[in-house]
């Protein structure tokens, strides 16, 4: 796939040609890798780290026995 890549800073245009000719690398391989690397530390398609490392809330009363709670207080409908 071609597209042109803008650079706001005439400045960081200049140290991507220098660097690249230190190199022996083309300008485009170097945005590659910089793309590349960019999109492998953006990946959002899993579950994060911090994810797996939650510490669950074992204090919570079961969630059935709050329901019936509620039910058994339940005067009958007097519209029904």
């Amino acid at each position: 796939m071609n597209f042109n890549v803008y650079l706001k800073e005439k400045k960081m245009g200049g140290e991507l040609a220098k660097a690249a000719k230190k190199l022996h690398r083309s300008r485009n391989s170097i945005i590659n890798e910089a793309v590349r690397e960019w999109l492998n530390n953006h990946d959002y398609s899993q579950w994060p780290k911090d994810f797996f490392d939650f510490d669950a809330i074992t204090d919570v009363p079961d969630f059935k026995e709050l329901r019936n709670d509620l039910t058994s207080n339940v005067k009958e409908d007097p519209l029904a």
